[in-house]
């Protein structure tokens, strides 16, 4: 073949490739078009190969916008690799000459009441010796218990429960609300151990229609409950002074186990010799890290990012640790933009990506070794925060939403008709009311992409 058919060759084949993004481009195109978001809001979307990396559609795929909770992916894809699928927490206790009984915290997100009950009973149980204090040492991680760029009026958001080394019950109370008879003030009870001021401020009404009150320029845990209450319901709040909270539950667990230290709790690094007796094992961390994924737990995300900065630098695990770690595991990508990230689960309004970094991260998950086993753990159509969204093609999408206040994210991986995998990610930001036409053009969106 001569020098000029062979660049005819290339032309043609350049000239198809370019025509069928044109045509893709413009089918993509009316979809956001219709939508009408684009013109009050910004629109950013990026598709693109899984496997070669080639470009299917862009749209703004270079503007820096808030990724929300779909930022959990891509924390929760490098702590995977980070930490090892089988990784478990460990809450030990050791005990040193002194019959001082040392319990070691470990970051575990998922730590109950009852786990530290079961620890203490079975310390109970093998060991007959009179414990004389209780020391917990918290040093795993720092004490940093809210993210950079949250925001304060989330303080009594179940979904936003600060986050310690003294993290227990997922740091949420539960407050028992029941409407009255006779027009009596509805009953609120706290079923916990841990008791904070609660003001009823409640009425009977047609609906339950409940808003949760703080002013920490005030008190710090006082709590007003306003609004409406028809039907009986439990509410989780979170606490705001988790060593207390912590202290407070294993007080209770002690009690329950039958052991009565002949000293007292104490906190405190531990200190000289000692001898690990005891340990609650958590669940392996696929499946606290599909908990992240599909539930979108923040309180998991952010322990398991200060977990992975701790065991990336071999020091005390810490937001800033965290996110060493993370921009160490993308380094390598080949994009013109970088991340900007100041927390592990993306309630930040700080954090900001662009949809292109998105997909190439999305495509450098796809080519690791540990894909197979990490796609399951993402969220599908009928799972989590995707139970009714994308449903007639729920085997061919695993995806990642997010969701703030005029902020919506989804991305992923969809498997179209034609058998290619494709990473996608859209980010819409900046407009006013619900997210429902944000979540429509999203699906539609995915839609097209599996048609292809």
């Amino acid at each position: 073949m001569n020098k000029l058919a062979k660049l005819l060759t290339v032309f043609v084949a350049v000239f198809s490739l370019l025509s069928v993004q044109s045509v893709f481009a413009k089918d993509f195109e009316s979809i956001i078009k219709k939508s009408g978001l684009d013109e009050t809001a910004t629109v950013s979307v990026s598709v693109k190969n899984a496997k070669n990396g080639k470009v299917l559609y862009e749209y703004n795929q270079n503007k820096y916008l808030h990724p929300a909770s779909s930022l959990k992916l891509f924390t929760m894809a490098a702590a995977y690799e980070q930490l090892g699928s089988d990784f478990q927490y460990r809450t030990q206790l050791f005990k040193d000459k002194n019959n001082n009984i040392y319990l070691k915290l470990s970051g575990d997100p998922t730590l109950t009441t009852g786990d530290l009950t079961e620890l203490f009973k079975e310390l109970q149980a093998k060991y007959k010796f009179q414990v004389k204090d209780v020391v917990i040492d918290p040093t795993v991680i720092d004490n940093t218990q809210w993210g950079t760029g949250w925001m304060w009026d989330d303080d009594t958001s179940k979904f936003l429960p600060k986050y310690s080394p003294f993290t227990i019950n997922g740091n949420v109370i539960n407050i028992s609300v029941k409407p009255s008879k006779n027009n009596a003030m509805p009953e609120v009870k706290n079923k916990s151990n841990y008791q904070i001021t609660l003001v009823n401020m409640l009425k009977n009404g047609d609906k339950n229609n409940i808003q949760l009150v703080r002013q920490p320029w005030v008190q710090s845990d006082m709590t007003y409950l306003k609004g409406s209450i028809k039907t009986p319901v439990t509410i989780q709040l979170p606490v705001n002074q988790l060593e207390r909270n912590f202290i407070i539950n294993l007080q209770a667990a002690l009690k329950s186990a039958k052991v009565s230290p002949k000293g007292s709790i104490k906190v405190a690094p531990m200190q000289g010799h000692t001898e690990l007796i005891l340990e609650h094992v958590s669940k392996p961390l696929d499946t606290i890290i599909s908990k992240v994924l599909k539930d979108s737990n923040n309180l998991y995300a952010e322990m398991i990012f200060k977990t992975s900065g701790a065991k990336f630098t071999d020091a005390q695990g810490t937001t800033a640790s965290g996110i060493d770690f993370f921009n160490n595991y993308y380094k390598d990508l080949k994009t013109s933009t970088s991340p900007v990230i100041v927390d592990g689960s993306g309630a930040s309004r700080n954090d900001l990506v662009t949809a292109d970094w998105m997909t190439e991260a999305l495509n450098k998950i796809y080519s690791g070794s540990d894909f197979e086993s990490f796609e399951p753990l993402m969220a599908k159509p009928v799972e989590g925060t995707l139970s009714d969204r994308l449903l007639s093609i729920s085997q061919y999408v695993r995806a990642k939403t997010g969701t703030i206040s005029g902020i919506s994210a989804l991305t992923g991986y969809v498997d179209s008709k034609s058998g290619t995998k494709y990473s996608f990610a859209i980010l819409i930001q900046n407009y006013p009311g619900s997210s429902i036409d944000a979540k429509k053009l999203e699906d539609s969106i995915v839609n097209e992409i599996y048609n292809r």
